[in-house]
C-alpha cells in the first residue's frame, strides 16, 4: 500500500477493508464486530467515518 509522500505503509491482507477501517478508527473493537454487532452496524460505522473524513477536509479546505 503506497500512502502520501510516496512512503510505503503497511496494509491488512488478512482484514477485510471495512473491518480494518472502523478498527482503526476506533469506533469498534474486533470483539464488538464479532459477536455485538451486525453487518448493518458495520456499514453505519463505515459511513460514519467516512462522512467525518469529508468534514474534516472541507474545514481543512475553508482554513487555506
Amino acid at each position: 500500500m503506497s500512502g502520501g509522500g510516496g512512503v510505503d505503509l503497511a496494509g491488512t491482507p488478512n482484514v477485510p477493508r471495512a473491518l480494518a477501517a472502523v478498527i482503526s478508527a476506533r469506533l469498534a473493537t474486533l470483539a464488538e464486530l464479532e459477536t455485538r454487532l451486525g453487518a448493518e452496524d458495520l456499514y453505519d460505522l463505515l459511513e460514519i467515518l467516512a462522512v467525518d473524513a469529508h468534514n474534516r477536509a472541507r474545514l481543512r479546505a475553508l482554513q487555506e
